[in-house]
């Protein structure tokens, strides 16, 4: 809640800052390293079947031009890949065999419960 007094009373260095965790009504959201998520004894959050993933694709003000982001929140995962287009077109034929852009930047979100 400091962070929101303090951007109230106008300082606006604080907006730009990049978010390492956040809160939402399902639990802590938190920025892992890649050796942390890809461990291979991490217990899973759900262990009795497969989870409804829900996709966005979402845009936000972002300086560099590139806001687009397309978002797939898997359980209680969260994972966001910066868009910046796609090269040609799928074919309708080969529709079932899709591969991601390269110019895709991964990152990962994984929630935490809160005890």
């Amino acid at each position: 809640m400091l962070f929101s007094k303090m951007a109230a009373e106008g300082g606006g260095k604080e907006m730009n800052e990049i978010k390492t965790q956040f809160t939402t009504r399902e639990g802590l959201y938190k920025l892992l390293s890649h050796s942390e998520y890809s461990r291979p004894n991490r217990v899973p959050f759900n262990s009795q079947g497969s989870n409804p993933v829900r996709v966005s694709f979402v845009n936000v003000n972002d300086q560099s031009g590139n806001g687009d982001r397309l978002c797939f929140n898997v359980g209680r995962e969260l994972y966001f890949y910066i868009y910046k287009g796609v090269r040609k077109a799928v074919s309708v034929k080969r529709a079932r065999i899709v591969e991601l852009p390269p110019k895709l930047k991964v990152e990962r979100w994984v929630s935490v419960e809160i005890c």
